[in-house]
């Protein structure tokens, strides 16, 4: 076997796959998964699974963290429900 023949043991995960698992967080309302503030395509994808904009994503986590189950009930709670995008 040719070495370039072999695929990698790991590969890292697509925007979809990225996108599924931020998804996944947001729906399940016990979800202790943390947005990375330090990635502006993590954040991206966080305020798509969210339905919610930049704004209102960092509001939230300025005043309760980053941990989504914490982000989703502020948000929904009316901390910056009127800015939120219908989802």
């Amino acid at each position: 076997m040719i070495e370039a023949d072999r695929a990698p043991s790991v590969t890292a995960p697509t925007t979809g796959e990225a996108m599924t698992r931020e998804t996944d967080a947001a729906e399940d309302p016990r979800s202790e998964t943390a947005v990375d503030v330090s990635d502006p395509a993590a954040v991206r994808r966080w305020t798509e699974a969210l339905g919610t904009t930049d704004e209102a994503l960092m509001k939230a986590i300025q005043v309760v963290g980053t941990r989504i189950d914490r982000i989703k009930e502020y948000l929904g709670s009316g901390g910056m429900a009127a800015d939120q995008e219908d989802a």
